[in-house]
């Protein structure tokens, strides 16, 4: 275990960390104000990462647990957003200014948590987040381990025990053959996969991009996510195009060449925008219901 305190200065890490529970009931994941439990698979096995904050004081507690405690505690800095710099950032038009005035705290994380970022992306490839959360649950409660130090949270299963799968066996999980096939592929490179986070970026998601199931979606969620890239855009995603379009443009549908190019002007920060889009749920007005999900189980 290992104990110490950061100094956070205007970093609000309530804003930095609440991309990591887009899925509900993660079970590796516990997030409340001032307080952030998350479990994990590193190279060096699995740990437990424990924040605590007062939004009054400019601080983190910080604390690890298990096999990978000294990994987590190398790159607690990054993965708090520490590391990032927003300078030159300072949108004049509204309502981005007003967003970047209400979160001007919020900075991108860096997990450098490859495996558990890539097992996460894909559960979560073309199904609605309510099916990925509920996939995601059934995944890591049937194959995960008891987190390090912290009760009642699970670490996601090891790439080796994932490696070892039939499609069967996930298929019963909810993951129809693409995802299960997806998540196979990349279980399997994981020897390798695992150490790529402390490779230049461009290098390691090239070599990702060789791992079947791993496209452009995916590659641009683990550049956000695991090396915490500002400027990264996240395309082929069904909803972000149009929500970046009706923040900056007032426009209903958009595709991903005019979300680029709407985003061209805020380089090198137009993840940041992205981040703004979500933070203060710019999303046009739907035109219809929403499609119900689909639980492929018992098919």
């Amino acid at each position: 275990m290992s104990t110490f305190v950061l100094p956070t200065g205007e970093v609000d890490l309530g804003l930095v960390l609440a991309p990591l529970a887009m899925l509900t009931r993660d079970p590796t994941l516990r997030l409340v104000p001032g307080r952030m439990e998350r479990a994990t698979v590193t190279p060096d096995g699995t740990g437990t990462l424990v924040v605590q904050w007062d939004r009054d004081r400019p601080e983190a507690r910080v604390t690890t647990h298990g096999d990978a405690a000294a990994w987590l505690a190398e790159r607690a800095p990054a993965a708090l957003g520490l590391l990032d710099d927003p300078t030159g950032f300072a949108p004049a038009a509204r309502p981005l200014a007003e967003l970047w005035r209400r979160h001007r705290g919020d900075r991108v994380g860096a997990t450098g948590t490859l495996w558990h970022d890539l097992a996460w992306t894909v559960v979560q490839q073309r199904v609605t987040r309510q099916e990925a959360a509920a996939t995601w649950y059934r995944l890591v409660h049937a194959l995960g381990s008891p987190a390090p130090g912290v009760e009642g949270l699970l670490a996601p299963p090891d790439p080796v025990a994932v490696a070892r799968l039939t499609y069967e066996s996930l298929h019963r999980l909810g993951l129809e053959r693409r995802r299960a096939e997806h998540l196979l592929a990349a279980a399997r490179c994981a020897h390798r996969l695992h150490r790529l986070p402390d490779l230049d970026r461009t290098t390691a998601t090239s070599a990702l991009s060789a791992v079947r199931g791993v496209g452009q979606w995916t590659v641009s969620c683990l550049s956000c996510f695991t090396w915490g890239d500002a400027d990264t855009v996240i395309t082929g995603d069904a909803g972000i195009p149009s929500m970046v379009a009706w923040l900056l443009a007032g426009e209903r549908r958009a595709d991903d060449a005019r979300m680029l190019q709407l985003l061209e002007p805020y380089r090198p920060h137009r993840y940041r925008v992205v981040r703004l889009a979500f933070a203060g749920g710019a999303r046009p007005p739907r035109r219809g219901p929403r499609a119900p999900g689909h639980d492929i189980r018992h098919r």
